[in-house]
């Protein structure tokens, strides 16, 4: 008999982590003393290697950046919310936002890594839990088909071309749905349609089987709800363009946004609590359907990118400020709520006489301080966002004006953009503002959403050009970039490739 070993091209890893000593919402540790066939048997050691899974979406891990830091490169930076405003460092930190898409210098290989390392550990325990041992371990089994799921959705977007393109026949990445592979297997990769068809399933049997909630920080772990919540969003990327909709997804988009709007553990925030609910531990925001949580241990750095720092007189981080294109339409109202997410401070670095910035603090909450009281990284306790309850809601709107149903749309639109104070649509100020309601919805998932990862996205799916109406320290000219550009996607690490020959690049 063969001996099976993990998947060759799952970067060859040797160690894949399981479980954390504390569970998730405490301070995340790696736990790999155990071996899988004393861990993966009883459900406290089953609850312990599904921990440890959600943990390597916050922990750096075998040389590897935080997967939350690398995700919010790859989506967020490739759009038009962000101003740069000096040269990143290291350069990793500006790869995407430039379009250079470095096989070697970028976070293209990082990301890969640690996406693997995610669906990998949810095979291990997908595998181990035979059908009908109990709600207990259904729920977990059905949170790692979740973060499977998961996993895949943001590999398919960074690798793979939208899914309008050619009716999704393109190449994305490979498939690995068992735990145990044969030492030689070295995969294809799948195509976009298969890896989203893939990503269904799995929610699918996500939502079916998690009928047993944690308790205590719900939205830091999977649940039914979260599964719905990304199958809304998974239909939304399949809806097709506004001028070629897809009838048959843009309806499921509706349908699974209407379950999670049904659920009464979600609520769109008002006020004061809505201004201030970035400013919170993330397991007591009532808008997260599913956040990864940072800790102690495991800080989240995508302040770095936000906040400027002045390390021993000499830029290094917050080397990204809210554009103007984003404040342009923020300001359109004054009383938007959502100005509370903004901080207009100096930063030296900035070579015209104007030196204020408006410097992003959705990330901000309860700075980390080292052990040696110096703070170097500028990392925070802030929770990260995966789905909101306010992406429901922009999802429907959306689905709906690409259907034709502008009325439900705009029901649906306004509950977002009244909340904020904004005010409302009607048919009649659309006119006057020579805007449809697929463009109104557009620009409101952007002043919702900003910096949370649809970034380029929103445009991209849509086949829509993204487009920076302004300069920056890289550009001298506003910059766009077409849906059918090359850089869209990222390339695949040359050491996979080398590794696994069967693995096409993307064009470089």
């Amino acid at each position: 008999m063969k001996k099976y070993i993990l998947s060759a091209y799952i970067c060859f890893a040797s160690i894949v982590l399981f479980g954390c000593k504390k569970a998730i919402d405490e301070n995340i540790r790696p736990f790999n003393d155990k071996s899988d066939k004393e861990l993966l048997v009883t459900l406290d050691g089953l609850a312990l290697a599904t921990n440890g899974n959600y943990a390597l979406m916050v922990t750096s891990t075998a040389g590897d950046t935080q997967y939350a830091m690398n995700w919010f490169n790859l989506s967020e930076l490739k759009g038009n919310n962000l101003l740069s405003v000096t040269q990143a460092f290291p350069q990793t930190r500006n790869d995407s936002y430039i379009f250079n898409n470095s096989p070697s210098q970028g976070p293209t290989a990082s990301f890969w890594r640690m996406s693997f390392r995610i669906i990998s550990g949810t095979n291990k325990i997908i595998d181990a839990v035979a059908d009908g041992q109990g709600v207990g371990y259904e729920q977990l089994k059905g949170e790692n088909y979740f973060l499977r799921a998961l996993a895949y959705f943001n590999m398919v977007r960074v690798y793979g071309r939208p899914y309008y393109e050619n009716n999704a026949a393109g190449l994305a990445v490979p498939l690995s749905l068992n735990s145990l592979v044969d030492k030689d297997y070295k995969p294809k990769r799948n195509t976009v349609k298969e890896v989203y068809a893939q990503i269904i399933t799995d929610l699918e049997k996500a939502a079916s089987l998690m009928n047993q909630p944690r308790t205590g920080n719900p939205n830091n772990y999977a649940s039914k709800e979260a599964a719905w919540a990304l199958l809304s969003r998974v239909y939304l990327y399949m809806g097709g363009t506004p001028t070629a909709p897809v009838n048959e997804y843009n309806t499921k988009a509706v349908e699974y946004a209407d379950k999670v709007i049904a659920s009464p553990k979600y609520t769109l925030l008002q006020g004061t609590a809505y201004s201030t609910s970035f400013a919170v531990d993330s397991k007591t925001n009532k808008e997260y359907i599913f956040a990864f949580r940072h800790d102690d241990a495991n800080g989240n750095y995508i302040n770095e990118f936000l906040t400027p720092r002045d390390v021993f007189g000499n830029p290094y981080q917050g080397e990204y400020a809210a554009s103007p294109d984003y404040m342009a339409i923020l300001n359109e109202n004054p009383t938007d709520l959502r100005k509370n997410f903004i901080t207009v401070e100096n930063d030296k670095r900035i070579t015209l006489t104007n030196k204020s910035r408006n410097s992003v603090n959705k990330f901000n909450y309860q700075q980390i301080a080292p052990a040696g009281g110096f703070d170097f990284s500028a990392r925070t306790r802030s929770g990260t966002p995966y789905l909101r309850i306010a992406e429901m809601y922009l999802n429907k709107a959306e689905a709906l004006a690409k259907i034709g149903n502008n009325a439900d749309a705009l029901i649906a639109l306004n509950a977002v953009r009244t909340r904020a104070t904004a005010p409302a649509w009607t048919t009649i100020s659309l006119a006057t503002a020579n805007m449809t309601v697929f463009q109104a919805v557009l620009n409101e998932r952007r002043l919702e959403l900003a910096w949370e990862g649809h970034g380029s996205y929103d445009y991209f799916r849509n086949g829509l050009p993204m487009k920076r109406n302004y300069t920056d320290y890289f550009f001298t000219e506003p910059l766009t970039i077409q849906p059918n550009d090359k850089r869209i996607v990222s390339p695949l690490p040359p050491v996979e490739i080398q590794l696994n020959p069967n693995l096409d690049q993307n064009q470089l």
